[in-house]
């Protein structure tokens, strides 16, 4: 995964900006990550979390990670995994599952996640972990 890009606004945009998580009562941060998110709701853009390809098949879910190995994890992995994403983000201790062949865990203010593990791995923010995990769950029904 490459670096993340800086974001260059006018400094009446980041003012405007700096309102709206004001008002929010949100961080600079998560106020970009709610106008993204509404955007999802409305159909603006797909929910799928660029870099990961989630897909219900047959026997499960696949997921892959940009262009690494992917695999396909039985329903109980694949929820298995959501859940792990949304505890380990919540606070919960990070999980290296033998059984299910995965790692979430905390990584300084981040997360990393390696699917199939050993295998691919990617760091990622609380809210794109939440995201996933949302993605995975959806194919999970």
């Amino acid at each position: 995964m490459s670096k993340p890009d800086s974001l260059r606004l006018s400094p009446r945009r980041l003012e405007q900006l700096h309102a709206i998580a004001g008002a929010l009562g949100l961080s600079v941060t998560e106020t970009i990550t709610h106008m993204i998110r509404r955007e999802i709701a409305a159909g603006t853009i797909p929910a799928a979390v660029p870099g990961f390809a989630v897909k219900k098949e047959a026997d499960g879910v696949s997921i892959q990670i940009d262009n690494g190995p992917g695999k396909t994890y039985s329903v109980e992995g694949a929820r298995a995994l959501a859940a792990t994403i949304r505890g380990t983000v919540a606070g919960e201790v990070g999980v290296f599952s033998v059984k299910h062949g995965y790692s979430f865990i905390r990584l300084g203010r981040g997360f990393k996640l390696s699917s199939p593990m050993p295998g691919s791995e990617v760091s990622m923010t609380g809210d794109l972990a939440i995201d996933l995990a949302e993605q995975i769950e959806k194919a999970a029904a």
